[in-house]
């Protein structure tokens, strides 16, 4: 294989390039931070890299500030046929076509498939690690890594500590400290996975024995405290029943008593109705009677109606003295006013010094009491009320007929008799009405005096006292069981109390089991026997990682015998040529040992030029070598390697500056010695020095 053309559009540094390519030998000139390396990388990417991929690492490829993806196209022969290669990242989009032709050989996935077909190199890695001379490598090799162990890295696909070698010394330093302390005593911080693991298990085993015991004992309590549950459940239903039967004999005395307060109450609502409705009855014969009285009675208060009694009183005297006058009697005499006048005083002083004498004389207090108190009665009526000092006789005519005039206003036709009687059976009526509302009040308690309101609101408390007692009635008749006398409800009592004596026993044993209970550790035996069997998985994984590192080490010694033997065998001779001709003589052999792969070279037997070089070793490890020789040995290798691997089919490589420890005499043959390669593998020596410029067989010179 040998590229002829690239085609870069907006990849790393550039926008787009075009660089062709001769099959010999390729100088491609630029400065620092020219692009070199952005060609090589965009050779690598072209070949491996799949164009629906969106990695980071194929984000970063875009051209630097764009955030726009790329296309990479490649003019490369394969075996004796040109083939055209475009892989356009923007649009996820490749394919390969011979040249000159339009229609694609494959596309999408099945150019990977074509191209592995036809590479000689068909991993990325191993492409670059074969194919490609850099700095990195010259570097690691200047700073005293082994030759040999570049060569493991190349072929065994590692970098540094990953070279099958440094890989085989790894897996047994990690076998080794996985059995660290199996199979004897060994320091706790020292002490591999497999002996940790193992104690684990058995320390969880222990655990998981003594959890399970624990676990017994606390079924064990965990069983008797439930039993002690049960029988605290039925002692307090027990004493919950006692104490229903006890309050509801209770409850039976209460409904009793407050039914017989209630029955008693409506008994006596029941009299007041009956009282209430006879004054009710009587007060409307009282007002219908007083409806026949004349309407200046009805409208008169006390004063008024005692004013037409004395009225009544003065007429009837003045009629009387108007009669008497015309029968001829006189004035003064006892039978007139004065006569009267006159008895009375007498008797009244009469009576008064009989009490006097009485009381003082004969002790007699209560009869002189008596005695005074008639005396002083008459001297208090000793002439009748109302009637004044005997007046002339027109004047006295005059009042009369102005006082009938009056009676007949409000009494109309009636005697001076009839009007007193009509007044008194008024006065007598108001009394009788009186003391009925008086009655009236004292049923309702002051608050009303009208019958029917009273009546009804009796009623009404009536209606809501027998609804209360027929609810008592049926109450105590579903109460009636429960009746007890005073002797069963000091039993039922006692039976409480010794049931409730029961139950606090029995509550304090469980609270003692709780407390047993309480003292013994938890511990979950499901969980310990969960990470019992992780720690067995975990011994079980890791004894497979032991088991698989032997056989990892019996086969990484197997394929490195195979390597170490071919590459012992045939690699020497190659190598050997390319290192004499760059030193013009002075090496002419090389040594690769099969187990190591260290790599020695031997000097000519006559020295440089044939002079020779007395008391020189037979051979030499690099390492004590100049900077330049080891990479001229380096070098040497690595074009043999090319020769073994290629399979007799070109093979590109890749030079950056491989030669710049060289010096000016062993540089001029080593670029002679690629340009002679260089007929049979394509070389692309990338560099910044115009040394090269006419070395090569094309010239490409990338601006900066």
């Amino acid at each position: 294989m040998w590229i002829e053309r690239v085609t870069l559009e907006n990849f790393l540094p550039f926008s787009a390039v075009d660089v062709e390519l001769a099959p010999g030998l390729n100088v491609i000139l630029s400065p620092n931070e020219g692009g070199k390396s952005s060609l090589f990388r965009g050779i690598v990417t072209a070949l491996f890299t799949d164009a629906s991929s969106r990695s980071g690492e194929v984000r970063a490829l875009g051209r630097w500030g764009s955030g726009e993806l790329f296309k990479v196209e490649l003019d490369l022969w394969l075996g004796d046929e040109p083939f055209h290669l475009v892989r356009d990242f923007r649009s996820k989009e490749q394919k390969i076509h011979r040249a000159g032709e339009t229609a694609p050989l494959a596309t999408g996935r099945a150019v990977d498939a074509f191209l592995r077909d036809f590479l000689p190199l068909t991993e990325e890695s191993l492409f670059l690690r074969v194919c490609g001379v850099r700095h990195e490598e010259l570097a690691r090799v200047s700073d005293g890594a082994g030759i040999g162990e570049r060569i493991e890295e190349i072929l065994g696909g590692g970098w540094g500590e990953m070279t099958p070698a440094r890989f085989k010394h790894l897996v047994e330093t990690k076998r080794r400290e996985l059995l660290t302390g199996r199979d004897r005593p060994a320091y706790d911080e020292n002490t591999g996975l497999v002996r940790r693991f193992m104690n684990g298990v058995e320390q969880a085993e222990r655990e998981l024995a003594k959890a399970r015991e624990a676990g017994g004992r606390r079924e064990d309590l965990l069983r008797r405290i439930s039993a002690l549950d049960s029988s605290l459940e039925r002692l307090e239903a027990e004493i919950g029943v006692l104490r229903s039967r006890r309050d509801q004999a209770a409850r039976y005395g209460e409904v009793e008593r407050a039914e017989g307060d209630l029955l008693a109450r409506a008994e006596d609502l029941r009299k007041r109705i009956e009282r209430l409705k006879a004054l009710g009855s009587k007060k409307k014969e009282l007002l219908g009677e007083g409806a026949r009285f004349p309407e200046q009675l009805r409208s008169a208060g006390g004063e008024g109606i005692e004013a037409l009694r004395r009225a009544l009183e003065l007429e009837a005297v003045l009629v009387e003295e108007a009669e008497r006058g015309r029968g001829g009697a006189r004035p003064g005499l006892a039978g007139g006013p004065r006569g009267t006048k006159l008895a009375g005083f007498v008797a009244a002083l009469v009576f008064i010094i009989g009490g006097i004498i009485g009381g003082v004389l004969w002790k007699r207090e209560i009869l002189a009491l008596i005695v005074l108190g008639i005396g002083f009665l008459l001297w208090c009526i000793r002439r009748p009320r109302g009637v004044r000092a005997i007046a002339p006789a027109a004047e006295r005519a005059r009042e009369l007929e102005e006082l009938a005039r009056k009676r007949h206003a409000w009494a109309g036709e009636q005697s001076i008799s009839d009007s007193q009687d009509l007044v008194r059976r008024f006065v007598s009526w108001v009394g009788e009405l009186r003391e009925t509302d008086s009655r009236l009040d004292e049923l309702d308690a002051g608050r009303a005096v009208d019958p029917d309101a009273v009546l009804r609101r009796l009623d009404d408390e009536y209606g809501r006292i027998a609804l209360k007692a027929r609810a008592l009635a049926e109450e105590r008749a579903r109460l009636e069981p429960f009746k007890a006398d005073a002797e069963e409800c000091l039993k039922l009592e006692r039976l409480i109390r010794s049931t409730e004596g029961d139950r606090e026993k029995t509550a304090a044993e469980r609270a003692q089991k709780e407390k047993e209970l309480a003292a013994i550790e938890y511990r979950d035996a499901s969980e310990i026997g969960e990470r019992l069997e992780a720690a067995r998985e975990s011994l079980r994984r890791v004894e497979r990682k032991v088991e698989v590192m032997d056989v990892l080490l019996e086969a990484l010694d197997a394929a490195r015998r195979d390597m170490s033997g071919f590459l012992a065998e045939r690699l020497p001779p190659l190598a050997a040529g390319y290192l004499s001709r760059i030193t013009e003589g002075r090496y002419e052999a090389l040594f690769i040992d099969p187990l190591t792969m260290a790599i020695e070279i031997g000097p000519a037997a006559g020295g440089r030029d044939g002079g020779g070089t007395a008391g020189a070793p037979a051979r030499i490890n690099p390492a004590v070598l100049s900077q330049g020789t080891r990479d001229q040995i380096h070098f040497a290798v690595r074009l043999a390697l090319i020769e073994l691997l290629s399979r007799g089919e070109a093979q590109p490589l890749f030079l950056d500056d491989p030669f710049v420890h060289f010096d000016p005499a062993r540089r001029e043959r080593a670029v002679e010695l690629v340009s002679d390669f260089s007929r049979a593998h394509q070389v692309i020596l990338f560099t910044c020095d115009p040394f090269y410029r006419e070395r090569g067989q094309r010239l490409v010179e990338l601006a900066r």
